[in-house]
């Protein structure tokens, strides 16, 4: 009988344990999928925590990301087969589906062809982190291939952080990564980033006035918010765009008004599903170009561990320990 991971109480990762579970076959509009890796995100940290923006009904499974092959389909679904390989983005409903499981129902509105040649791990830690990317800097922020803007990226380490990097030099941008020591400066470097900068020994404000020659930042996308993201602000240029995905801090910071007065600073917020999937023409966009860059190799994911499906635990108390380096995953024996 497959494996599902499930938690019947909130708390940390200590709180996931593995069911057995009979999986009904696919409804219409579904497919049944053999999960062969899924991507672990801080989104299902905060999930399981109760913590997330949506509240999780317990019993509970967990998962938004993973790659698989298509076992059985459901009546009506004929834009895919058995056999196929997909990817499942994280365009479905949370409380209906989940991806940590060896065998898993899902809606075909969230599934993505899988290129031949991309491997079922680069194709269940892709489309979190590239689309989340992607649609923050180019559809939010306002990325333009050839325009040589200076784009911030905050939390520069995590799997949204090294994709970012990706498509900021995939359209011709300067990249400044920020990072709280100087652990990942060296790996920061070698995923792309034009320069880093150290929050613990240097004067954030001061780092990208020098970068820009005075002129400031176009785009800042940050994860972390807090104070940070009004000391950011200062560095804002004119017409700057600072566009929010995440609140690791746990703090919402004071609008920075001065800012967004003084030099006409933007400040937007932006969520994969509800920014990106949700809307046809962005995803249709996103999906065009990302697909694209997937399949000719110019953009991969920058994996930084996978783990055995039965070992789901200590992936996500990995990723609680912020000493990741791009994107944690399981794999699965099926």
């Amino acid at each position: 009988m497959p494996k599902t991971v499930q938690f019947d109480t909130l708390g940390g990762p200590d709180v996931l344990h593995f069911v057995d579970k009979t999986v009904p076959p696919p409804q219409e509009g579904e497919v049944q999928i053999a999960v062969k890796a899924a991507g672990l995100n801080r989104a299902e940290l905060l999930f399981i925590a109760g913590q997330y923006l949506i509240e999780p009904v317990l019993p509970s499974g967990a998962g938004v990301e993973g790659a698989g092959e298509i076992v059985a389909v459901g009546p009506e679904v004929k834009e895919f087969s058995v056999g196929d390989r997909v990817a499942i983005t994280p365009g479905f409903d949370q409380l209906k589906y989940l991806t940590l499981g060896e065998i898993v129902n899902m809606t075909t509105s969230a599934l993505e062809p899988v290129p031949e040649a991309v491997s079922y791990i680069d194709a269940a830690g892709f489309w979190m982190a590239f689309g989340t990317a992607y649609g923050l800097l180019v559809q939010k922020g306002g990325l333009t291939k050839g325009t040589g803007q200076a784009v911030v990226v905050n939390a520069a380490s995590s799997s949204v952080g090294m994709a970012a990097l990706q498509i900021i030099k995939a359209h011709g941008g300067k990249s400044i990564a920020i990072t709280r020591t100087d652990n990942k400066v060296a790996a920061l470097k070698e995923a792309g980033a034009d320069h880093v900068i150290v929050t613990e020994n240097e004067d954030v404000v001061a780092r990208i006035m020098q970068i820009t020659d005075g002129r400031g930042f176009d785009i800042a996308c940050d994860a972390v918010m807090g104070t940070g993201a009004t000391t950011l602000a200062a560095a804002a240029g004119t017409d700057a765009t600072l566009v929010a995905y995440g609140l690791l801090s746990g703090e919402v910071p004071a609008l920075p008004f001065e800012a967004m007065i003084r030099r006409g600073l933007t400040v937007t917020g932006f969520h994969l599903v509800w920014q990106l999937l949700d809307h046809p023409a962005r995803r249709a966009a996103a999906v065009a170009h990302l697909s694209g860059g997937l399949a000719r190799g110019d953009y991969r994911p920058v994996i930084d561990k996978v783990f055995p499906f039965d070992q789901v635990a200590d992936a996500y108390r990995h990723m609680a320990s912020n000493a990741q380096i791009g994107k944690i995953l399981v794999e699965m024996n099926t």
